[in-house]
């Protein structure tokens, strides 16, 4: 039976077609959200394992940074990665700044309202759950992989919504903290402070001219790329030399690197600060007062006034924000953040100082005997213990000046040693220089073994002993014609490390054993010497 429809009334200016239903999608919008392209410099290794990652991985990626700063790059180099892979994104690029350190932090919801308009959405629905699975649809159903950049995100919370759910997408991350969850599980990608090199070649691109002072410069920013583009945009004015004169003032330095509310340091700790809980802002603001490099877990629990897991806990919160550089529970600040924490008001600081005082005092009076290990911990703390006697007005106690001795005489030692073996050793061979670990027993396996070689050596007998201490004798030129020469400096060499040793006190200089061995290799060189 057919079907016979008419259309009247109105007029026409061409025919009618008449279907059974018709469908009209929109057609597919290729989002292109990539910022600009900025000046980038240096990190090419790390930016190269970004860009493997984004060709090879599955799942999204994490760029976090490593001192914790708004900064620190972050952003820069996840744009220049998305950049260099735009060919492998046809679908396009999101991007979205989710403001995560911000008072106000963009909502999911809010992301989702922006990444559907970007899709082409202009009125994404109301409900959350509609947003969401608008968004991965549209994901589903774009014409290939596309590229979501979720910057500045602060909690897994903010990113979690807006993974899309199809696999040939990718998702790359920033944030200041190390973001993980059940759902987020990336890997991660630390950021950390430019070189030497790589700060000075930004100032220069910056400044538009190389300058002697930018290297000065770039030590004073502390090599923090926020605080270079700071530099950069203030050398309008003025020239590298008198940027570095402003900045030598370690209490103004904050102030100085200001060019206003989008290009200011102190604006940037801030945004990280703003987000640390009331113990882990009070510790915070205590490691800006600590006069030295950095601080043991020890010495961070006495500033802090608090039992070791809670200290530890907290040290470990400020690592994952990024704000504390943690390396085998040693911990230190970038010198711009401790800057920053010093301007945090805390109380009780001045009596912290004092406890960790006294906390290095304790920690001298328990070290054992033993020189080495008397010196070894004097290596690492000294510079802390003198920086914080002298901010609280402390003269060094018995047991600190005991250990400071000790690692004068030990220090002593290690240099005869060196001279000794400088003079009988790399003098003649030209080799390389000894270790500095554990000179005496090398000292003492080198006497053992020459003092076994004939009274008329020949070069065959030194050859394995010269094997086991590094020295390479075909390299070195050592002949069967040098071999007494060689001895016979080497004598003279252990003559001035026994005078120095006896001059000084010390293990070696009471050993009856060494003693017997130097009197051996004596009559083994004058064998080889003809009696000289």
């Amino acid at each position: 039976m057919e079907t016979e429809n008419s259309i009247t009334g109105g007029s026409f200016a061409a025919g009618v077609l008449q279907v059974g239903s018709l469908s009209l999608d929109k057609p597919a919008t290729r989002p292109s959200g990539l910022p600009p392209r900025g000046l980038f410099v240096g990190r090419e290794p790390l930016l190269a394992d970004l860009v493997t990652e984004l060709a090879t991985g599955e799942g999204p990626l994490l760029v976090s940074a490593l001192a914790g700063l708004g900064g620190i790059g972050k952003t820069a180099l996840a744009v220049e990665a998305a950049h260099r892979t735009r060919h492998l994104f046809p679908g396009g690029t999101l991007f979205v700044d989710l403001r995560g350190y911000d008072e106000h932090p963009v909502a999911p919801e809010q992301a989702l309202d922006t990444l559907l308009r970007a899709l082409g959405e202009p009125l994404p629905p109301e409900d959350p759950a509609a947003k969401q699975h608008l968004y991965r649809t549209r994901l589903a159903t774009a014409a290939g992989p596309l590229l979501l950049i979720a910057d500045n995100a602060s909690s897994p919370d903010q990113v979690t919504p807006l993974l899309p759910g199809d696999p040939r997408h990718r998702t790359l991350v920033t944030s200041r903290h190390v973001l993980s969850d059940r759902t987020l599980t990336p890997r991660h990608f630390r950021v950390g402070t430019l070189d030497e090199d790589e700060s000075r070649s930004l100032l220069t691109e910056l400044s538009g001219r190389p300058d002697p002072a930018l290297a000065e410069v770039a030590r004073l920013c502390g090599h923090l790329p926020l605080a270079l583009r700071v530099a950069g945009a203030l050398m309008t004015d003025r020239t590298p030399a008198e940027l570095a004169a402003d900045l030598a003032d370690a209490r103004e330095r904050l102030t100085e690197l200001d060019y206003g509310p989008d290009l200011a340091v102190r604006a940037a700790f801030d945004l990280s600060h703003r987000r640390l809980t009331p113990a882990e802002a009070r510790l915070f603001a205590l490691l800006g007062r600590h006069p030295g490099p950095d601080l043991s877990l020890a010495a961070a629990t006495a500033l802090a006034d608090l039992p070791e897991r809670e200290t530890l806990r907290l040290l470990r919160s400020l690592t994952r924000a990024h704000l504390v550089d943690a390396d085998n529970r040693r911990y230190r600040l970038h010198d711009l953040v401790k800057l920053h924490a010093a301007e945090q008001p805390v109380d009780g600081a001045e009596e912290a100082l004092i406890r960790l005082a006294r906390s290095y005092e304790a920690a001298a009076a328990a070290l054992g005997p033993d020189l080495r290990t008397r010196n070894d911990w004097l290596s690492v703390e000294i510079e802390n213990a003198v920086a914080v006697y002298k901010t609280v007005g402390f003269t060094l106690g018995r047991h600190m000046a005991a250990v400071l001795e000790d690692g004068i005489t030990w220090s002593l030692l290690q240099s005869s040693v060196h001279q000794a073996l400088a003079i009988g050793y790399i003098a003649v061979t030209r080799s390389c220089s000894p270790s500095p670990g554990d000179l005496d027993d090398r000292l003492r396996k080198m006497l053992t073994g020459l003092s076994r070689l004939p009274r008329d050596p020949r070069l065959e007998g030194v050859r394995p002993l010269l094997k086991e201490l590094g020295v390479d004798a075909a390299r070195t030129g050592l002949t069967s014609d040098t071999l007494p020469e060689y001895l016979g400096l080497l004598v003279d060499g252990l003559r001035r490390f026994r005078t120095a040793a006896e001059q000084i006190g010390g293990p070696l200089s009471q050993d009856a054993e060494l003693r017997e061995l130097e009197a051996e290799l004596v009559n083994t060189a004058k064998g080889a010497t003809g009696g000289r």
